[in-house]
């Protein structure tokens, strides 16, 4: 909490007999709200308002990560400016979350308790307890739109540990609320004599509250303290697994037992946080490291620019692999703050893709919303925006509202020192699949009239902005895909396969990162865990046929783009002499990749000259690490090697038997298929 700082570690030493038993809502507003209870307890117990929202407990989230973004999300909708994430890392026994926002009153926290799953976000209840604003109950008093709707984003907790404790606080109310939660598991062979009060609400947990006095009327947010993080979920934040198994290996390997080193397929992450691999050594001790950690930054960097380190790294790797991914680069914990940065509604590294301008490089395109409509070339000129470029040149004058600030002020998230910014870059990327030598943007609007439609059918107002951005690669490829941001957050990650696309693209869908900013419905879809949707819901189709149909747009433009592009080089190849091994293994590219232009393919003398091939664009071969093309050879026969190793580097990529395999895997198996048909050198 904002300016008040002394939140003890545990409640009031009441007894257990003295402590009132409180299970109704208005009762325990009332007990609350008196002043002369100010230091003492009351007990009262956890309800939900459905029997299916009382499975919450029991687990409803995939990762760690997912109940971290629930809590971040209720900030966002406390209105916070600030939150501050402790994990204890690499130990993670604890975990604790504060923020700035509005806090909770007593009449909140008493309904909150009672009514898991009958949230008042977006309800006329939500504005009497002024969690919403006044003048529309689906925006915080702030004017931000809300994220959470049913009311079980707090519990989310429930996914990391059993026990936590909430510290929270108005401003200008001179008390301060602390509840201490213990959960209980769901079980179906306890449904039968599960707690039950006599609505049928069952009881999910217990809570113990005090109210105590807090002379910082000014003071104002919500801490949230999760002791005894779960023992799985412990390990999978120190990628438990993943460390026992190198352990494994190496042992294996030390002993001799090569068919189980060889076995074990895990590699060790580029990047992590350290290891612990004793878990039972005090925790008011310092920590003794089985592994010391391996970090992008140097302890002196900013928290703002950490996250850039971290893209740094990964698009370093690009240098020993073409498609480089996090799960091979980063442990889970470092995962994991990927993640959450493109979950939760933080900025990006750089800019907002509607604020990039002429000085980013790139074409403007314009998407159509008609059925076989084309995208729009659009002009950036000087330091006008892309928000500029689209409300002076296309008809209608729309305007982009994503990224815009609102009166609540930014939103700004640190976890363990690292400030999270979403980790997307507007950065070309050249690629050894020619035929444009820039990024291009595609964005556009969607907010179709259902006026006409039948009620029953359309599922409420629908709207969208979005874009599709197109490199020569994408980097991580988990960037890869279209990503969907509800009211700034996003609960599933990047979809490859593009809401089900049908037409077969592979190389161009793999050349496109996508966003999705839902400005009006499609959160009635979410399936209750926030990273899946209902299909059969209508939205979702609006969804799929909008972005399709801008896929098409982008991927004509690509063609034109290509077929240009190959007349020159056709015109260029017509004045050079064409062997014939190359003149086949490009007609096996045009058979299999259709009018993408073939690789430029460099044979290069050392590692150095490789890697600045690859960055302009060439697939590449170095020869020191191929002694088959070694410079033993005889001249003529070195140049009739070449040419072979690059006709059979074209076919293979043709082929995608290249597709995530890093260089020197590329390298090794040309080496192999070369030494099978050719004369080895020196014999």
């Amino acid at each position: 909490m904002n300016n008040d700082n002394s939140a003890p570690e545990s409640s009031s030493g009441a007894g257990s007999a003295e402590i009132p038993l409180i299970d109704e809502t208005d009762e325990l507003k009332t007990w609350l709200g008196d002043e002369s209870n100010e230091g003492h307890v009351v007990h009262t117990r956890l309800k939900t308002s459905d029997r299916v929202i009382a499975r919450v407990t029991d687990g409803i989230y995939r990762q760690p990560s997912s109940a971290l973004r629930e809590l971040i999300s209720n900030a966002w909708d406390a209105d916070a400016n600030e939150v501050t994430v402790l994990t204890d890392a690499p130990r993670f026994s604890r975990i604790y979350v504060r923020d700035d926002g509005m806090g909770m009153s007593y009449e909140t926290l008493s309904r909150l308790v009672h009514s898991i799953g009958g949230s008042a976000k977006r309800q006329d209840d939500g504005k009497k307890l002024g969690v919403t604003s006044p003048e529309d109950s689906d925006r915080t008093p702030g004017g931000r739109l809300l994220i959470g709707k049913i009311g079980i984003g707090l519990f989310s907790v429930s996914q990391l540990a059993r026990r936590f404790r909430i510290i929270t606080k108005v401003q200008g109310n001179n008390y301060r609320l602390i509840a201490e939660v213990r959960l209980r598991a769901y079980s179906e062979d306890d449904w039968d004599n599960a707690d039950r009060d006599d609505d049928d609400q069952y009881v999910s947990g217990d809570v113990l509250i005090t109210r105590e006095f807090s002379a910082d009327t000014d003071a104002h947010g919500t801490d949230i303290i999760l002791d005894d993080i779960k023992p799985r979920v412990r390990d999978m934040l120190r990628s438990a697994d993943r460390w026992r198994a190198l352990d494994d290996k190496q042992e294996a390997e030390q002993s001799g037992d090569l068919d189980t080193a060889t076995s074990i397929s895990v590699v060790e992450p580029k990047f992590h946080v350290g290891w612990i691999g004793d878990l039972s050594q005090k925790e008011d001790q310092p920590a003794v490291l089985s592994r010391d950690p391996v970090l992008p930054w140097d302890s002196d960097v900013p928290a703002d620019q950490r996250m850039n380190r971290l893209i740094d790294a990964i698009e370093n790797e690009s240098k020993k692999t073409e498609r480089p991914d996090l799960v091979k680069t980063l442990d889970l914990y470092l995962e994991t703050l990927w993640t959450l940065a493109l979950s939760v509604p933080v900025g990006y590294v750089d800019k907002h893709p509607f604020d990039l301008t002429e000085d980013s490089g790139i074409g403007l395109y314009w998407i159509s919303n008609e059925t076989r409509g084309q995208a729009m070339e659009l002009t950036l000129s000087g330091s006008k925006t892309v928000r500029d470029a689209v409300r002076e040149q296309v008809s209608g004058h729309p305007e982009l509202e994503d990224g815009k600030l609102t009166k609540a002020g930014s939103f700004k998230v640190t976890i363990d020192g690292v400030e999270l910014k979403r980790p997307i870059r507007f950065n070309f990327v050249r690629s050894t699949s020619r035929g444009f030598g820039k990024l291009v943007l595609f964005v556009g609007r969607y907010a179709p009239n259902l006026d006409k439609v039948d009620p029953a059918l359309r599922g409420g107002s629908f709207g969208l902005e979005g874009y599709l951005l197109w490199n020569g690669m994408v980097i991580p490829k988990e960037n890869n895909g279209v990503l969907i941001r509800i009211r700034g957050a996003a609960g599933a990650l990047f979809d490859q396969t593009f809401f089900k696309y049908q037409v077969s693209e592979q190389t161009r869908l793999r050349q496109i990162t996508s966003e999705l900013f839902i400005t009006k419905g499609l959160d009635a879809a979410l399936n209750i865990d926030r990273e899946s949707f209902n299909f059969s819901h209508p939205h979702v189709q609006f969804v799929a046929l909008w972005l399709h149909r801008a896929i098409r747009q982008l991927t004509n433009k690509a063609k034109d783009l290509g077929k240009k592009a190959r007349a020159e080089k056709l015109e260029q190849a017509a004045h050079e002499k064409r062997d014939t091994i190359t003149q086949q293994s490009e007609g096996v590219w045009s058979e299999k990749k259709g009018d993408e232009l073939p690789p430029d393919i460099t044979i290069a003398e050392t590692s150095d000259d490789a890697e600045s091939a690859r960055s302009q664009g060439h697939m590449a071969l170095n020869r020191a690490d191929i002694p088959i093309l070694s410079v033993s050879a005889r001249a003529p026969d070195r140049s009739d090697r070449d040419i072979k190793a690059q006709a059979l580097l074209r076919v293979l990529a043709a082929y995608g038997a290249l597709d995530d395999r890093s260089y020197e895997e590329q390298q090794a198996l040309v080496q192999a298929i070369l030494q099978i048909f050719l004369e080895a050198p020196g014999k």
